[in-house]
């Protein structure tokens, strides 16, 4: 009951907190089967909550068991379907409590439900798919050893952020086709070492597909710049919030793959070329962001200026508890990787509580109730208003036409496919 109630909730503020939700491979998760999800993990715990409230599977989650030591986070952390791993720091006496929680997370698999696992073992906020750990193949090899006729599939899942630290950003998700693994063989005492070693590279090989992935992390600023290059030559559509379209996925990873597949001197000249377009347009108090918005047309500036106010409105109207949750976020985020999960939540429980103190002052009279209608009606038209915002020029100097013309040229010479 929980775990669904949290779900509606946290879904509707995913929609508001990002700019684009890309999902796809969906039909790969079945009821019904034992399927252990390997994730990358470049963000802290974005990425279980995208999870959990758009796969179409209730998940189960493996976390750091440290967290279960908080009397008050416990009962919501076991009623939303987490089992803690601890850890050598945890103590000795935690580590032995490591057993009842791989027997838990062994049981959901012969339950045939759905156990989310971050195959890499750790956090990092990085284009490119780490080494993973054998754990989930570990857990694989403990149900089937209880059950050896269950069929267990190992589902690769790629999540690539945009940004995962900035507001308004894209999600892109994409699970991949599975994996089925071979009982006889995992369980098997002289197969068990060498099918282990397949079944870890085979679920890398078959994760990378899934995730933007860049080798040659030297060369990471420029594919960011290329990203805005594709972006100028593409705009993507603001509308649905939630698409089932992997296309921009699929660019992105072509960026990369030419990327990493670039020879040294190609790879210069790019830099260079990029290097003096970016100082050209900072001299006409331009740059590859600004080229990216479209000029507004008649349309876009009557509903710039009929939803202004309203918009400042409900930006106002919900600025004390949204900016105090980014005012503790930024003190509370030990790394850039923790810095947007904790944000996102913060703002869930500063908004809450903002309007639990609105219905008190209503409550006993303060306020008036469509008061409290307003503060929703204008807070949701704010957000939207702002993605609008951010896709055009509205006054200043408007996007040259040369400049973005010249930023194609550039794309399509060394990224277009042919």
């Amino acid at each position: 009951m929980l775990y669904k109630i949290f779900k509606v909730i946290v879904t509707f503020s995913l929609k508001l907190y990002f700019r684009k939700i890309d999902l796809s491979g969906l039909p790969y998760l079945s009821e019904g089967k034992a399927q252990i999800l390997a994730s990358n993990h470049p963000s802290g715990f974005l990425e279980p909550l995208i999870m959990a409230c758009f796969f179409p599977r209730p998940l189960y989650f493996l976390v750091r068991g440290d967290v279960f030591e908080n009397r008050f986070l416990k009962p919501v952390l076991t009623g939303t379907h987490q089992l803690p791993i601890y850890r050598f720091k945890d103590g000795f006496s935690k580590l032995r409590e490591n057993k009842s929680s791989m027997e838990a997370a062994s049981q959901v698999l012969l339950d045939k439900k759905c156990l989310l696992i971050f195959a890499e073992g750790s956090t990092k906020s990085i284009k490119m798919v780490r080494p993973l750990q054998k754990g989930f193949i570990r857990l694989a090899a403990d149900a089937q050893s209880s059950n050896p006729e269950l069929p267990i599939e190992i589902v690769p899942v790629g999540i690539n952020f945009s940004d995962s630290t900035k507001f308004a950003g894209d999600v892109m998700v994409r699970v991949g086709k599975p994996v089925l693994v071979d009982s006889a063989s995992i369980i098997s005492g002289s197969e068990s070492a060498q099918y282990t070693n397949y079944l870890l590279q085979n679920t890398y090989e078959k994760l990378q597909e899934n995730v933007i992935h860049l080798a040659e992390q030297s060369r990471l600023k420029v594919m960011e710049d290329v990203f805005l290059l594709e972006k100028i030559q593409n705009s993507r559509p603001l509308h649905p919030k939630v698409s089932h379209d992997d296309t921009f996925l699929q660019t992105s990873k072509h960026i990369a793959n030419r990327m990493d597949a670039m020879e040294e001197n190609i790879f210069l000249e790019l830099k260079e070329e990029l290097k003096d377009f970016k100082k050209e347009l900072k001299a006409s108090n331009s740059g590859l962001e600004k080229l990216t918005l479209k000029k507004a047309g008649i349309l876009q500036y009557v509903v710039f200026i009929l939803g202004l106010l309203p918009a400042f409105a409900g930006y106002l109207l919900h600025l004390m508890p949204l900016g105090l949750a980014l005012f503790l976020a930024k003190k509370n985020a030990t790394s850039k990787e923790f810095f947007g999960s904790i944000r996102f939540v913060l703002s869930i429980v500063a908004v809450f509580v903002y309007y639990l103190i609105l219905i008190s002052l209503w409550a006993t009279g303060i306020l008036p109730g469509y008061f409290i209608l307003l503060c929703v009606i204008l807070g949701y038209f704010a957000r939207y208003y702002y993605d609008f915002w951010q896709e055009f020029v509205y006054w200043g100097k408007p996007s040259r036409e040369a400049q973005r013309l010249k930023a194609v040229e550039i794309y399509r010479r060394y990224f277009q496919t042919h």
